[in-house]
């Protein structure tokens, strides 16, 4: 896998295809691997890029120099870079908040913005969405808690049992419950983050006017499915899929519906943007 430096720390990414450019940013706990399927999908007509983000695959773990959040955006900012030419962006949770972000951040160098169920919390409670910013901060703050204490098997538990649903945690295999206990020091970081605008505030994001697909699942939590009604709420005219029976890992356990959404919107940007040159 190619590296980058940015602000002191090597940043991982995949890097396949040719084409017009897609960036990928993956869920919490997870790493690029997770648009695997995307990329064999895919990688035949477009360019596909994918980091690890900070603390997860190869990348290493944030330093506290600067802000996490502002780490990695920086990332996405000098992949973009790098890549040289406006890209697709598409992420997903934790890697979707900060897409999200990078687009309010450099609009002019996004095609369009793909985002499932992106981790943009802090818009709850202004919106009156107030017991949903309750439910999910008391998962964030339990989780925290028990990094904090040492406990990484219960935050650990917490965590994918929120996401995925009750005993999903202690159905996993053992190589994979560790991998998830070792991801939950970057995750009680990348919690925090999950309650501020770091600039892409409702006025910032409203503005946004590239194309835009939203996807989420009908058995997401609550939470989750309200920052999609904000998001829905704030772009009118975006596209939205609902993918039955889907939790908010659909990404990954839907991933065959999932993939297929993403290709066929960006293959319809893509060709709009090649016949009116805009």
């Amino acid at each position: 896998m190619p590296q980058i430096s940015v602000n002191g720390l090597d940043a991982y990414y995949r890097d396949e295809g040719t084409g017009v450019p897609v960036l990928l940013g993956h869920s919490s706990t997870a790493s690029s691997g997770q648009w695997r399927e995307l990329f064999k999908r895919m990688s035949d007509r477009y360019r596909l890029v994918a980091p690890d983000h900070i603390g997860y695959g190869r990348t290493a773990a944030h330093s506290g120099d600067i802000p996490l959040m502002e780490h990695e955006i920086a990332i996405v900012e000098a992949l973009v870079c790098l890549i040289s030419q406006p890209v697709h962006l598409v992420g997903h949770s934790f890697g979707g908040s900060i897409l999200a972000r990078a687009a309010v951040r450099m609009p002019g160098q996004v095609r369009s913005l793909t985002l499932a169920e992106p981790a943009l919390f802090y818009l709850l409670a202004p919106s009156g969405r107030v017991s949903k910013h309750a439910e999910i901060k008391a998962i964030a703050d339990r989780v925290i808690r028990y990094v904090g204490e040492k406990d990484t098997d219960e935050a650990a538990r917490v965590f994918i049992e929120y996401w995925v649903g009750p005993g999903a945690y202690d159905a996993m295999d053992a190589k994979l419950r560790e991998t998830v206990r070792a991801s939950m020091a970057k995750v009680s970081v990348e919690w925090p983050t999950t309650f501020q605008p770091y600039g892409a505030t409702v006025e910032a994001l409203a503005a946004l006017k590239m194309p835009i697909q939203l996807i989420g699942g009908s058995r997401t939590t609550p939470a989750a499915m309200a920052v999609m009604d904000v998001l829905r709420s704030l772009w009118p005219g975006a596209a939205y899929a609902e993918i039955e029976d889907a939790g908010h890992m659909g990404p990954v356990t839907h991933a065959d519906t999932v993939n297929e959404i993403i290709d066929t919107f960006i293959g319809r940007v893509t060709a709009s943007i090649s016949a009116t040159g805009v």
